[in-house]
């Protein structure tokens, strides 16, 4: 009943995420804009998803759910959000039934799992389709701590390869997973109490290495994922260097980190998608040491009495050390995201603090079953409030906006949804104000920069152009906006100039060799144009501008033939994907090349 009453809950909380559309964060790179992902599943796809580098990660099991959701449900984003807010709810009916068999205590157990299920910090790891990893992740950790429960209990070289399989299932999933050996020795100390940390030291005292050496194999794993997703994300670009973000500023805001997500667990206000390192920092991160050091001597010095201090705040530590930020990835502080297993040990805490209040004297049961009711009352409300800013990327981004105007990546990104709503204007302001706070950033400068072109401000285009490529001097992205640029401005030589480095710079990106084609024509060069749109068409198959363009250079060679069947297979991409009117005017073409060779029009059917 319980578990049934949780589950119902929490699907119906987050149920009106399946009408929101995907956000421009992220999203566009894991699904709606990712050509192999669109494919669905095949089994070159599982191959692809074995080897792929997915937004500067490698976690194969959560590109191969996004490759089953487009196998189901194609671009609808409510399909994808369908998925994760499931997987969200059997993850909490899931935790319930763990916490259950480890402690025996039923309504703490339930407590846990609620607010775990119905928390306002964990509506971004739900609702945020990027962040299918997440919740995935955490499926298979639960199930990896259920194994190994039952390992515990019997030992078994079945149950314990079992408990390896699933961590390696989940570390596939997302690799921030890697702490779990040291939970699954806070797990034995409490509540499997295979030993125990209170004198006298005897049989099982001495135990606690054997329980250490039983945790290497989980270790040597956690190793292995560290080191590989390390090399992927720095060969990706996404480690930030000691001049991105110094180290005594990484130091500084790990304390000021924990006890901000302490803090936003206790009072859920003021959520957003971005935070931005704050603000006297120095006098922050000493604070903030000195709190959590107390609050750590306090679980220490209670640890024969209360346990379950020690081991819901040590979780809670330990879980967050891969995203803390001494290996920064990203811009950001912190991120709501990385709290969504870690916040467990915290509940563990608040639960556990509940039951043995109620215990020292029953006659407060009434008062705390109240209070319970209130507190899951207002997470529901608060989580229903945070799920609605998901809504669409205008208004997510300009919450994030509001609560922190001087967030260059928040201006960064409202602008690009206001640009992708068609309100350009709108768009400019919001990527020159963020490249008024960071000028440094090369993305801010390229943003600008392109939106410019579609404005038809050319030159001003140039300039930020110039600027991001002063940073990032090999992004072929940045040169191939900067020849549209020139293009359009008007000076077709430069541009091509710029369109070869691209290309010499990445050769497997079609968009130059379109860019480039486009002036071979234009000079009569028919030829080298066919060559370079075929060489765009090879790299992108479903580009119908890309199809139309060789099918119209080889009418111009005087290969109808060839210009038919090109044209034709534009015409199959463009009836699954593109407008009628486009449509038609592909028919319309085809129909011209059939007469010029000769034949009757007719339309070969895709």
């Amino acid at each position: 009943m319980v578990g049934t009453a949780l589950f119902v809950i929490t699907v119906l909380l987050y149920w009106p995420a399946i009408s929101f559309p995907f956000v421009n964060y992220d999203d566009q790179l894991y699904v709606y804009e990712n050509a192999e992902v669109l494919k669905g599943l095949s089994w070159s796809a599982l191959v692809w998803s074995a080897t792929s580098v997915v937004s500067a990660n490698w976690h194969p099991l959560t590109v191969l759910s996004h490759l089953a959701d487009c196998s189901l449900y194609g671009k609808f984003a409510g399909g994808h959000h369908l998925t994760s807010l499931l997987i969200h709810s059997i993850n909490s009916v899931l935790l319930w039934l763990l916490l259950k068999r480890l402690t025996r205590w039923f309504w703490f157990s339930a407590l846990v799992a609620a607010l775990f299920a119905w928390h306002p910090l964990n509506v971004e790891s739900v609702v945020w389709i990027a962040e299918r990893k997440n919740v995935l992740s955490t499926f298979f950790f639960i199930l990896t701590l259920w194994a190994y429960s039952s390992y515990a209990t019997k030992p078994s070289g079945i149950r314990y390869t079992l408990t390896a399989l699933l961590f390696i299932l989940g570390l596939a999933s997302k690799p921030m997973l890697v702490t779990l050996p040291f939970l699954l020795l806070l797990l034995d100390y409490w509540p499997l109490q295979r030993f125990s940390l209170e004198p006298p030291l005897g049989l099982k005292q001495r135990c606690i290495w054997l329980l250490v050496r039983e945790k290497t194999p989980f270790l040597l794993i956690s190793l292995v994922f560290c080191c590989v997703t390390f090399i992927v994300q720095n060969r990706a670009g996404a480690v930030k260097s000691l001049t991105d973000v110094p180290l005594n500023i990484r130091l500084l805001n790990i304390p000021v980190a924990y006890v901000n997500y302490g803090f936003k667990t206790l009072a859920p206000i003021n959520l957003r998608v971005i935070y931005d390192f704050p603000e006297n920092l120095l006098f922050l991160g000493v604070a903030a040491s000195l709190l959590l050091g107390l609050i750590t001597y306090l679980g220490w010095y209670w640890r024969f009495k209360f346990r379950w201090l020690l081991v819901g705040w040590l979780w809670f530590l330990v879980t967050l050390i891969p995203v803390i930020g001494l290996v920064q990835v990203g811009e950001q502080a912190m991120a709501e995201r990385y709290a969504y297993l870690p916040l467990i040990g915290l509940f563990f805490i608040i639960a556990a603090g509940f039951r043995t209040y109620i215990f020292a004297k029953p006659q407060r049961r009434p008062v705390v079953v109240l209070l319970v009711i209130f507190i899951l009352g207002i997470c529901l409300m608060l989580s229903q409030r945070q799920l609605m800013l998901w809504k669409n990327s205008i208004t997510l981004f300009s919450h994030a906006v509001k609560l922190n105007p001087d967030s260059a990546l928040a201006h960064d990104l409202l602008a690009t949804a206001l640009s992708g709503n068609g309100r350009v204007p709108e768009a400019i302001e919001q990527y020159s104000q963020s490249v008024r706070l960071r000028p440094d950033r090369p993305e801010a400068q390229y943003n600008l920069g392109r939106e410019e072109i579609e404005a038809g401000k050319f030159m001003e285009a140039e300039a930020h152009l110039n600027a991001a490529l002063l940073k990032s001097p090999s992004n072929p992205i940045y040169h191939n906006t900067r020849g549209v640029a020139l293009l359009q401005g008007g000076r077709a030589q430069e541009a091509e100039k710029e369109f070869r480095l691209t290309i010499e710079l990445q050769r497997e990106y079609a968009k130059p060799y379109f860019n480039l084609g486009k002036i071979l024509m234009a000079e009569g060069q028919t030829a080298a144009a066919i060559t370079n749109y075929a060489m765009a068409v090879q790299l992108q198959p479903d580009w119908v501008e890309a199809l139309e363009n060789l099918a119209s250079a080889h009418a111009t060679n005087g290969d109808f033939t060839s210009a038919i069947a090109t044209a034709n297979a534009a015409l199959t991409v463009a009836l699954t994907s593109q407008p009628p009117g486009l449509t038609n005017q592909i028919i319309a073409e085809i129909t011209s090349y059939q007469k010029a060779l000769g034949q009757l029009p007719r339309i070969i059917s895709p």
